[in-house]
């Protein structure tokens, strides 16, 4: 199964031309591994953890910034993704079917593949969102200092990867107090408060933020800007351009055509919420362990449904709750059915469940980059590819002098500053208008100024789904490039 799973997201990986957020990613793991500081940037970059994490992974396996590709990047999300399974698979002590099921349909299925591939902060933090949702649990079963300590250090953590962790730390808070009755919690609350718990959680937690928000204890003014995020990213949850309806989620994995392509997980979707409906209604004899793992991607599901702001990647942690309480629903059917017919039924269905999902995995695979493709998001087209390519055929014409390249538009064309990160003769404007004559000139299609047309050929490629890019090249370097074909 893990060996499956990982070597889906490796066909994915290699199939995917980067995303523009996972361009803006690898440009600041760059930064960080060519001079070795990074500086946390509140307006629209995330936590620093990704980069500091990818840089030591790098530097011990030997990798160099000029080695990054779109496999070595992708490497620790897809590590975190097989640690994901493995710690899922490691609960099977206490919930051992339910756990290896859930476990199966988390290593077969699309969105945990695509986005276990991804070189953006999701995958590794869904991992420490369910380390800390255990260590939380773990604490408030049993109170002591160094539980406390713990779940100072992965709260620390996890605010250090994703700005997000404030909505997940309310889920995580939400679905204890759904595990445990009212009574304990109040006696809970009585044993947390206590002093060495109190100053071991927070003294924790502080320590790892100063540490990763201070670039290793060097900056310390960037402990500010960590703070000003959450006033950023508040904003920019109300839609900022990515507004979408309340089902939107759900609506991704509904069954629909896409220009002739059919998507759907419909068997898979009723198996989830039948195993949380099992779930609470069996709440009394389920084992808690399981019962929060179910839960707390329900509560993710909500409160990310509730917000305007909505990408597809956001649902990871919720879809490994979902992908739990399908495997308990199967889990319920065949413990309270003994009759042999319908343990046969039961399994024909979770098998035909699980075959549908890795069959879907495959169609996105074969889809990685293609819009029709409803798990992705404005994801770079693979014509995008051809540009790079240009720019790398002409710049090879005089490989001693670089081309002096000029790039323009709100967001620079990306992922194209990340392949272009070596030439230091590239120069990125916001206003076009003001764009220099340069040997070759990239912005927004209908962007660039119409003088260029008597110094410069143009050329036009696709970015994403309804971006287009023009390439002005000039005229004479055109005709040198012609003459190598």
């Amino acid at each position: 199964m893990i060996v499956c799973g990982l070597t889906l997201r490796i066909e994915n990986a290699q199939a995917r031309i980067l995303h523009s957020d996972e361009a803006v990613q690898a440009y600041q793991l760059w930064e960080l591994m060519e001079a070795g500081e990074y500086r946390y940037d509140p307006e629209d970059k995330h936590g620093p953890l990704l980069y500091y994490f990818t840089a030591a992974l790098n530097k011990g396996l030997g990798i160099e910034s000029s080695e990054l590709d779109r496999i070595t990047l992708r490497l620790l999300p897809m590590i975190a993704s097989v640690g994901l399974l493995l710690f899922l698979l490691a609960l099977m002590r206490a919930t051992s079917l339910t756990t290896l099921l859930g476990s199966a349909f988390v290593a077969l299925s699309p969105l945990p593949v695509i986005y276990g591939a991804y070189f953006v902060q999701e995958a590794l933090f869904v991992l420490i969102g369910f380390f800390l949702l255990y260590s939380y649990f773990n604490f408030w079963d049993r109170q002591t200092a160094i539980r406390a300590a713990i779940v100072g250090l992965w709260t620390g953590v996890f605010f250090a990867t994703k700005e997000t962790a404030i909505i997940h730390v309310a889920g995580i808070a939400l679905t204890v107090l759904i595990a445990f009755p009212p009574s304990r919690i109040l006696d809970s609350w009585r044993s947390a408060a206590r002093f060495p718990n109190l100053a071991a959680g927070f003294g924790s937690f502080a320590l790892i933020w100063i540490f990763f928000y201070s670039g290793g204890f060097k900056d310390f003014g960037q402990l500010g800007d960590s703070f000003k995020a959450f006033i950023n990213y508040a904003e920019r949850s109300q839609g900022a351009g990515h507004e979408k309806p309340f089902f939107y989620y759900l609506s991704i994995m509904w069954p629909h055509t896409a220009e002739g392509v059919r998507w759907g997980e419909a068997l898979f979707l009723f198996l989830s919420f039948a195993g949380l409906i099992a779930a609470l209604a069996d709440r009394r004899s389920l084992d808690p362990r399981l019962q929060i793992g179910i839960v707390y991607g329900y509560i993710c599901l909500l409160l990310y449904s509730i917000i305007p702001y909505k990408t597809p990647w956001l649902i990871l942690t919720s879809y490994v709750s979902l992908a739990l309480a399908a495997g308990y629903a199967v889990r319920f059917l065949l413990v309270r059915y003994t009759n042999g017919w319908i343990r046969v039924l039961v399994s024909g269905v979770f098998l035909y469940c699980l075959y549908g999902q890795y069959e879907l995995t495959k169609l996105t695979n074969r889809y990685a980059a293609d819009a029709r493709n409803p798990y992705i998001y404005q994801h770079t087209s693979p014509q995008f590819q051809k540009l790079v390519d240009r720019i790398a055929d002409l710049e090879a014409l005089d490989p001693e002098n670089r081309l002096s390249i000029a790039v323009g538009g709100d967001d620079n064309a990306w992922p194209l500053p990340w392949f272009l990160r070596d030439n230091a003769t590239v120069g990125y404007w916001a206003n076009l208008s003001e764009t220099p004559a340069l040997d070759i000139v990239v912005g927004p299609a209908g962007t660039l100024p119409a003088a260029l047309s008597s110094t410069h050929i143009a050329e036009y490629h696709g970015l994403r789904e309804n971006v287009l890019l023009e390439c002005w090249i000039r005229n004479e370097l055109w005709e040198a490039f012609m003459e190598t074909r």
